[in-house]
């Protein structure tokens, strides 16, 4: 769902006992879930072992959560004498299915452009993620799901609403317009969807294909 009252924007799993802790906006009963709840909802799926590499249900790790329903298997996020619909909000397989694949495109569009300039990750200090949803994601979720590259947290910055931002520049100062002529002119186009590259690679990170050894990830060790 869009954010809005009640709906769950973030997701916490006991590794012990497999309990749920969501938080809603403004603290309502849960009626849904939007975009970042989503992505820390599959990250913690994967780190309790609920889901296995390649998003798919584990159910003896899922437990009495894990259900059918029309031939398709759905997880139980919110029992219904919990939510705030009346009846249980479940996750499933498609849509889980339906999220890696929106992470491979986010995660092989960076590899590929990296590629490109001949740069590595090690080479970045800082990571802006523009519009509404960057101002809310975990990074460190999205890192575990390899949606986002395994840079500190400190070197993210949500910048929020960049284009409309850039619109208002643009219709306020002459200064700025020039300038976004001069960017304009320096830009160069990559169309991915013809690029043998991009596909192969997508093909590849259609799982969560991030290794979470606190080793590997520096972003979250010391937690």
């Amino acid at each position: 769902m869009m954010a809005a009252p009640g709906v769950i924007d973030k997701v916490v799993i006991d590794p012990g006992t497999g309990e749920f802790q969501v938080r809603t906006i403004d603290g309502l009963p849960p009626k849904g879930i939007c975009g970042s709840g989503m992505i820390d909802l599959a990250a913690q799926l994967y780190l309790t072992g609920m889901i296995d590499m390649r998003g798919k249900y584990v159910p003896e790790k899922c437990g009495e959560r894990i259900r059918t329903i029309d031939g398709v298997q759905h997880l139980t996020i919110v029992f219904a004498k919990d939510s705030g619909t009346g009846e249980a909000l479940t996750l499933s397989q498609a849509e889980i299915d339906a999220l890696l694949r929106s992470k491979a495109a986010m995660h092989t569009i960076l590899t590929t452009v990296i590629r490109m300039i001949h740069l590595e990750w090690k080479d970045f200090r800082k990571f802006y993620v523009a519009g509404t949803f960057g101002s809310y994601i975990n990074p460190r979720s999205a890192i575990v799901l390899g949606m986002l590259p395994d840079l500190s947290l400190d070197a993210y910055e949500p910048l929020g609403n960049t284009s409309l931002a850039g619109a208002a520049m643009a219709l306020l100062s002459l200064r700025k317009r020039e300038e976004l002529d001069e960017i304009r002119n320096r830009v160069t186009y990559v169309e991915m969807n013809v690029n043998q590259e991009f596909m192969n690679e997508f093909s590849a990170a259609k799982f969560i294909h991030t290794r979470t050894e606190r080793s590997f990830l520096p972003s979250l060790s010391g937690e």
